[in-house]
């Protein structure tokens, strides 16, 4: 299949909003998921609503058993555009994770994201053209207790993406990284998180539509490091440029009268 862009994680959420942004500007896609009945159903809905072809591939990608599935599934197929954004996160305090859920974050978030951007890149450099999105957040730029997994991995692919855009910029290859705040999407149900969606004011949740929008946007700006929504712009402000003894403090409050709340 030519003409192909590939996104992983396009189950709901910014990946399924990624896939009807592509398929709107004529690209056939390369969806993958773990739950099949319903990636089957996004493929069905955005083939007959925008009338290009859609590929899905039912696999896990936290380990590599799955990456190397994916990677055989694709190998004839030319891909113009990469959107890594699988990912999940993880409920427990540190002490309190499962080795395989370790193993697992880590891989999904790290080395799948390594693994298929290289293997993708050869192609895109032959070509001299292509695109490579990878789905961040705004913890990479602030670490919360209860999260550091999960914004562990996710600054390492912001570290990762604006080094790939340095190595590449003698090339037509465009590079982003998207670091959103709360999305509004089935993210948190699946880690098992307690949140209120509908709260207004700070840290609140944005529509996917919106954020992939925004990110779009700052691709065609050619901005690398795209922060959507003024949340996570005032997070990445805070993660940047106050003392560390103040930034933990008012980490350590906010998570610890969330907590509360959560638990009234």
């Amino acid at each position: 299949m030519k003409n192909v862009t590939l996104i992983t994680g396009a189950t709901s959420g910014l990946g399924l909003e990624y896939a009807k942004e592509y398929a709107k500007k004529g690209y056939n896609l390369i969806i993958t998921g773990r739950r099949e009945d319903k990636i089957k159903a996004n493929a069905g809905n955005i083939e007959n609503t925008y009338n290009v072809k859609v590929k899905t591939v039912i696999v896990d990608l936290a380990n590599e058993k799955g990456v190397n599935t994916l990677l055989s599934e694709i190998c004839d197929d030319e891909i113009e555009v990469l959107v890594n954004n699988a990912g999940f996160g993880l409920k427990p305090v540190f002490s309190e994770v499962p080795k395989e859920d370790m193993d697992g974050i880590m891989y999904l978030q790290m080395n799948a994201v390594v693994i298929l951007t290289q293997n993708i890149l050869k192609q895109m450099l032959v070509r001299n053209r292509g695109t490579v999105i990878n789905i961040s957040s705004d913890g990479a730029f602030a670490v919360m207790p209860g999260n550091i997994l999960y914004s562990s991995t996710k600054l390492f692919i912001l570290n990762f993406t604006e080094g790939l855009y340095m190595e590449l910029i003698d090339t037509a290859i465009n590079v982003q990284v998207v670091c959103p705040g709360f999305i509004d999407s089935d993210f948190h149900e699946s880690a098992g998180m307690n949140v209120v969606k509908k709260k207004k004011g700070f840290m609140k949740f944005m529509d996917p539509e919106e954020i992939v929008n925004l990110a779009m946007r700052d691709l065609k700006k050619g901005k690398v490091v795209s922060v959507p929504g003024l949340d996570a712009k005032i997070i990445r402000i805070m993660g940047n440029f106050l003392p560390r003894n103040m930034f933990y403090k008012i980490i350590i409050n906010f998570t610890r009268k969330r907590n509360e709340k959560l638990h009234r």
